[in-house]
């Protein structure tokens, strides 16, 4: 070959090369598993519909996406690949040729070399014959490659449009999408984000008013924030050095640090790890970690915040309050309404603005279309009411608002807990999918309420009360059964025609029954009690009202078909066989709507909670029920029946510490406690090691007291103390004098209890009210006592409940301690024991546990008790 024709070969076969590499940079880019993501989707809904949004450019997709969809299809890896092999030789070639070339003094001097590279020459251009044709197809790939490139840098199509792209790649696209989603059968759709935008300008407005929702609950977060700080600081000051080792599970060693006035955990805090040194045994090291344990204590403290307000009118609770007050002039809102206005906020927030129509993926069993219409609803609704969004005329708080509070702490307890979105409705899971929409749908009807907010979950029990017309109230004491039954009420009276309200509760709450209807309502209240009963009657008969009367005065008068009736302490009729519980039933079954509510309705036996709601809605009982499983049983009476617990819908409630006080009997009261078992007085052995033997001046559970009370007097405590004897009342009236203000019996009328709870706030620190269990244990609201002493076991768990949810309930603004005062080796401990086992029923039965099991606790009698308890301790006393 002439020189021509030499570098015309050469100048092929760097083409080829050039081509292989190309053809290798391609191979391996089609190798590379890339993956799609999405950078931060805003996602709204649930399992069953959610929407994922977001824009184009949040999208990352592999560099080769449409390379290998091109591309896919054609052979080009096994093409590639072959091609890069076959001209792998073509570089060695190459070099014999070149060390061939040379002009005649190479040829006569070095033939040999010369005659290789001839034949180098001649091999080369059969090689490059023999792929050229796999070089063209190669060739043809590398351009599809690079259209793909291009394709791909205008941007990754979804949608059908004028970039012509075939629907295999647009499904193809939508399918790696929907894999980085985690989403299995999606529906895509383009938004062009208008309604956002418009909406969007809406709620900016909105933030920068300074009244407006969103500004009073940053302010009121900090203030929050601020509050339990102070509180932490002043645990801190009181945890003694001590706590590091129990923190450090006494892995920490350290000597006394008294030399260097550190006591607290606080002082720990504040000192340098040079101070800490200075005492002997003390190195850096130990310095150190005592700092990291009293900073992990700190810690963990700061972060267990509640909404509990408190009584210190410190800065931040001040203006906490203030915050509230605006708040509640603020918001006119329904809740509906209140729950578009939080979503609209939420989609602002959370959607990022894009210049591009965004991507929509809907997910879940309807593919998102339920979500993706609340969602369009939703940003009509607010462009249609932009005014909505604005708080109304603001006035600014009182001077006395702190007083206020005081006065209603609930009310902004509930203002609280609605501004902070900590309000839910607890719905009931075990419902249809109909009666709930329906209960979600209603709207309650204010027109004669009056001063009340209520809070989410009582919003949604007298809806569901309203939906299902006749039902069980079981909320956990505390929880405001009666405002929920007062706006049941109300909403009846305003939305249907002559419709009449009674309401039936026993005597000892009457007085409260009429203070909270007046308090919360307009509506006409009639008291059926007493010598102008029948009067009240008639009036109450001739209007649109709302009747109190007792369960005696049920029975005993002639009283018309109410529209509602209401019965509170349901309890009280569980018996079917009584005249009581006949009188009532006829009237809940006249009357169109029934409201039965007790925190505990069961007591003793699962069959008086079958009794309860076969008084409402007997067609859901059945044979067998009070031998069901647990859950079964829950599941059949769900739709009469609601109970939700303190735990789950109050976080403000303040902290609750119950301790069971060990007494050791004085000799006097050991003998006088023996006489009594030896006598076999069931009563007597109650009872006897609180009344004082005459020769002796005072019992040990009565020093006890005394010791609580002065106690309490130096902590700014009043005190509620509870038996079940009249003369241990009286024992307690001689032995704590002016300490105590009062006391409830049965024989104490009404208006007269009402009355001591009344002093009782107004009492100086270390004042009692003292009560029989059964006439003060119920019904009445008395948050000005923290401490609570049950002065012997009861027989029932439920009365204890009842008894301490007087104090312990929503408006409680101090923490509360209650002290059960259980006698050594007594009666005391085997009803412990008894105790613990009636209330374990009620837990399986009547409240929302998961556990489906049935408990071995068995039904028993007091007499059983009695006895069972009096030859048990006989034994023990060796008396025969």
């Amino acid at each position: 070959m002439d020189t021509a024709q030499i570098s015309n070969l050469l100048g092929r076969a760097q083409q080829a090369l050039n081509t292989a590499q190309s053809a290798s940079q391609l191979h391996r880019l089609l190798q590379t598993q890339g993956q799609v993501s999405v950078q931060s989707p805003t996602t709204f809904g649930d399992v069953e519909s959610a929407v994922h949004l977001f824009a184009p450019t949040a999208v990352n997709w592999p560099v080769n996406f449409y390379i290998q969809l091109f591309l896919d299809g054609l052979g080009a890896p096994e093409k590639l690949s072959s091609y890069v092999a076959s001209v792998a030789v073509i570089p060695g070639l190459q070099q014999q040729v070149r060390a061939g070339q040379g002009g005649l003094l190479k040829r006569l001097f070095s033939p040999s070399a010369v005659q290789a590279g001839d034949q180098a020459a001649f091999d080369l251009m059969v090689k490059l014959d023999e792929t050229d044709p796999v070089g063209r197809e190669v060739g043809r790939l590398l351009e599809v490659a690079d259209l793909a490139r291009e394709r791909q840098q205008k941007g990754v199509e979804l949608f059908p449009g004028v970039h012509g792209l075939g629907e295999h790649y647009l499904e193809s696209a939508r399918a790696a999408l929907a894999t980085s989603l985690g989403l299995s059968d999606p529906a895509f759709q383009q938004w062009d984000g208008q309604s956002l935008v418009q909406a969007r300008r809406v709620v900016q407005r909105y933030a920068q008013d300074p009244n407006s929702e969103f500004r009073l609950y940053g302010e009121a977060k900090r203030c929050l924030e601020e509050l339990n700080r102070r509180r932490v600081q002043i645990l801190m000051a009181e945890l003694p050095v001590d706590a590091l080792r129990t923190a450090t599970d006494h892995r920490l060693r350290f000597g006394s640090l008294d030399s260097i006035r550190v006591s607290t955990v606080a002082d720990v805090l504040r000192a340098d790890v040079s101070l800490l040194t200075t005492v002997s045994g003390i190195g850096e090291q130990t310095a150190q970690r005592m700092k990291a344990a009293a900073q992990t204590l700190e810690t963990e403290a700061l972060n267990r915040q509640t909404t509990f307000i408190g009584t210190e009118p410190s800065p931040p609770a001040m203006e906490l309050i203030k915050i509230l007050s605006k708040f509640g002039q603020a918001e006119t809102l329904s809740p509906d309404e209140r729950a578009r206005r939080a979503r609209v906020i939420d989609y602002v927030q959370n959607i990022t603005p894009s210049a591009q129509p965004y991507i929509v993926v809907g997910s879940g069993a309807d593919r998102g279309v339920r979500i993706w219409e609340q969602f369009s609803s939703d940003l009509d609704w607010v462009n249609a009411n932009p005014n909505l969004f604005y708080p109304q005329s603001i006035t600014e708080p009182a001077a006395d608002v702190w007083e206020d509070y005081l006065a209603r702490p609930a009310h902004y307890q509930a203002l609280l807990s609605n501004l902070l979105g900590r309000d839910f409705e607890a719905d009931e899971e075990l419902l249809d999918a109909d009666t709930l929409k329906r209960i979600r749908e209603l709207k309650l009807d204010t027109t004669h309420i009056k001063d009340l907010h209520l809070r989410g979950y009582q919003s949604y029990g007298a809806r569901f009360a309203l939906v299902r017309e006749k039902v069980l109230i079981g909320d956990d004491m505390g929880l405001g059964k009666t405002v929920q039954a007062i706006s049941v009420a109300a909403h009846l009276v305003a939305t249907k025609n002559d419709f009449r309200v009674l309401v039936v509760v026993p005597a000892s709450v009457i007085v409260n029954w009429v203070r909270e209807c007046r308090r919360f309502s307009d509506l006409p209240v009639f008291v059926a009690h007493g010598d102008a009963k029948t009067e009240a009657l008639s009036a109450w008969s001739k209007s649109n009202g709302i009747m109190v009367c007792t369960y005696d005065g049920a029975r005993s008068m002639d009283i018309p078909a109410p529209g509602l009736i209401i019965a509170d302490e349901a309890h009280l009729i569980k018996n079917p066989a009584t005249k009581r519980s006949q009188a009532l039933a006829q009237l809940v079954k006249d009357a169109e709507y029934a409201l039965l509510m007790t925190g505990t309705p069961l007591e003793n036996r699962v069959g008086e909670f079958i009794n309860l709601i076969n008084y409402i809605q007997p067609d859901l009982i059945v044979p067998g029920m009070s031998t069901m499983g647990a859950e079964d049983f829950r599941r059949r009476i769900a739709p009469a029946y609601l109970r939700r617990n303190q735990a789950d819908v109050l976080d403000e409630l303040p902290e609750r510490t119950d301790s069971i006080d060990w007494i050791e009997l004085t000799p006097a009261d050991r003998a006088a406690y023996e006489a009594e078992v030896a006598a076999g007085n069931w009563m007597g052995m109650r009872r006897v090691a609180m009344i004082s033997p005459p020769e002796q001046g005072v019992s040990a559970k009565m020093a006890r007291i005394q010791e609580l009370l002065e106690e309490a007097e130096e902590h700014g405590r009043k005190a509620l103390i509870f038996t079940f004897f009249l003369d241990v009342l009286d024992e307690l009236e001689k032995h704590l004098g002016a300490r105590v203000v009062g006391r409830i019996s049965g024989e104490v009328p009404a208006l007269k209890r009402q009355e001591l709870v009344d002093e009782l706030s107004q009492a100086p620190a270390g004042s009692a009210l003292i009560a029989q269990i059964s006439a003060g244990g119920v019904g009445l609201n008395i948050q000005a006592a923290s401490l609570c002493i049950i002065c012997e076991p009861q027989v029932k768990p439920t009365i204890e409940q009842q008894a301490v949810a007087r104090v312990h309930r929503m408006g409680q603004t101090a923490t509360v301690q209650v002290h059960r005062l259980i006698g050594d080796e007594t009666a005391d401990e085997r009803m412990l024991e008894i105790l613990a086992g009636k209330k374990e029923i009620f837990d399986v039965y009547a409240r929302l546990s998961e556990s489906a099991e049935v408990p071995d606790a068995v039904d028993i009698t007091e007499s059983q008790l009695a006895a069972s308890i009096i030859d048990a301790e006989r034994a023990r006393l060796g008396i025969t």
